[in-house]
């Protein structure tokens, strides 16, 4: 609670072959012993992340893998859990030893981080008598196609500790979180802001979710004022409170009670929708609801988690919303999950995403779970787009965001 959230951190890739220098380097970087150094083969097997603040880049997620040219017998498995690790990067720092030309693994990954949109610096690790720019102009037919900044460096020096991170800084991508705001646009000074908070037995005991913590933080940052209750003390809150609040914010869960209880000329929406708007592309999300109508017996519908909490009894991904559609009238759906950081790579077979408000995803990641679908033809819509929809408010929910509708 007290730590920028991994989900808000800019993340950082360090790829690379086998002993290329990508431990060394966060090592250095940091100026904390992170990572292991080995000079055996595959010191580095599954992925390794630590959140901490690096200025100039502020609080990161920094990512250490192992090598992309991993022969072992559990290579295989160790390259694939590398590759999983990319919708959820913003930046790859890719690091070549300069005693050796680039490799076709070496190619292939490079390929892939382009192909993947994710703004990479190459950190070349000069080794004997070779330097970063020699090294360029001897590989340039090969990397030139490329086209990325680059720093050669001794890494078992902080001589470049400084230029590396100060180039870092200024390839901030435009898919972190700190680019938007939750409330951007709808919280002045002075304005009241409700929030419902339900706390019901999915409730995480002793403190509140993270959208719910960071929209408090919102308000306060705007010098706006929050109220905090709970689904059945809204309306006498309402009443008790003597100034019209400027937005009613609820968890989705609770719409349709809350929805009751607000007249109809207070602003209402839901940390979800919130969230959806903040994390990814809200237009795209309340546009995939209309495919809802269209799901006949049958249907395949995924529900995708960000989160890998354990599933309570009363779950929303795993029950409500099954009992929601039920109760609209689409039974004998075909329902598959996800969770964490699975995402499947071909959608194709499903004809309706169902995606939570994203709290624990990166921006980027969202973003890439937003074109898989585009690409593939699925519609995909969000959690608080949906309930709203089942419970007959969806214009009401959606009317803060018209204008970007």
């Amino acid at each position: 609670m007290e730590q920028t959230p991994k989900a808000n951190r800019v993340h950082i890739g360090f790829f690379g072959r086998c002993n290329a220098g990508k431990s060394t380097l966060i090592n250095m970087l940091t100026g904390q012993p992170i990572a292991l150094v080995s000079d055996v083969v595959g010191t580095t097997t599954d992925p390794v992340s630590k959140a901490m603040e690096i200025l100039p880049l502020g609080p990161v997620v920094i990512t250490d893998t192992a090598g992309v040219d991993d022969t072992s017998q559990l290579g295989p498995l160790r390259i694939g859990k590398t590759k999983d690790l990319l919708p959820r990067m913003n930046l790859a720092v890719y690091v070549l030893k300069t005693e050796a030309a680039p490799t076709k693994e070496d190619i292939t990954w490079l390929s892939l981080l382009q192909q993947q949109k994710i703004a990479t610096l190459l950190v070349l690790n000069e080794v004997g008598s070779v330097t970063g720019d020699a090294y360029m102009a001897a590989n340039a037919s090969v990397l030139e196609r490329f086209a990325l900044p680059y720093i050669g460096a001794n890494l078992l020096n902080n001589a470049k500790q400084s230029a590396i991170l100060n180039q870092l800084g200024a390839m901030r991508p435009k898919d972190q979180e700190e680019e938007h705001s939750l409330l951007a646009g709808l919280v002045e000074p002075q304005d009241v802001i409700v929030l419902v908070c339900p706390i019901d037995s999915a409730a995480p005991k002793g403190r509140l979710i993270l959208p719910q913590v960071q929209m408090i933080r919102e308000i306060l940052d705007a010098h706006g004022m929050s109220l905090v209750v709970q689904t059945d003390e809204v309306a006498s809150s309402l009443d008790k409170l003597g100034v019209t609040p400027k937005l009613v914010i609820t968890d989705s869960q609770a719409f349709e009670a809350v929805a009751a209880q607000v007249p109809a000329h207070i602003p209402l929406t839901s940390f979800s929708i919130l969230m959806a708007r903040f994390k990814g592309d809200l237009k795209t999300l309340a546009a995939g609801v209309k495919a809802v109508k269209n799901l006949k017996s049958g249907a395949k519908v995924l529900i995708s988690e960000g989160c890998t909490h354990h599933r309570q009894c009363d779950d929303i991904g795993s029950v409500k919303i099954p009992r929601w559609l039920k109760q609209a009238g689409y039974e004998n759906l075909d329902l598959q999950w996800t969770s964490g950081g699975a995402f499947p790579d071909d959608v194709r077979s499903f004809d309706l995403i169902i995606h939570c408000g994203a709290c624990m995803l990166t921006r980027r990641e969202v973003l890439r779970r937003l074109e898989v679908s585009q690409e593939q033809g699925v519609p995909i819509v969000n959690y608080g787009v949906l309930i709203a929809s089942l419970h007959g408010i969806l214009d009401r929910a959606l009317s803060p965001f018209a204008a970007e509708l």
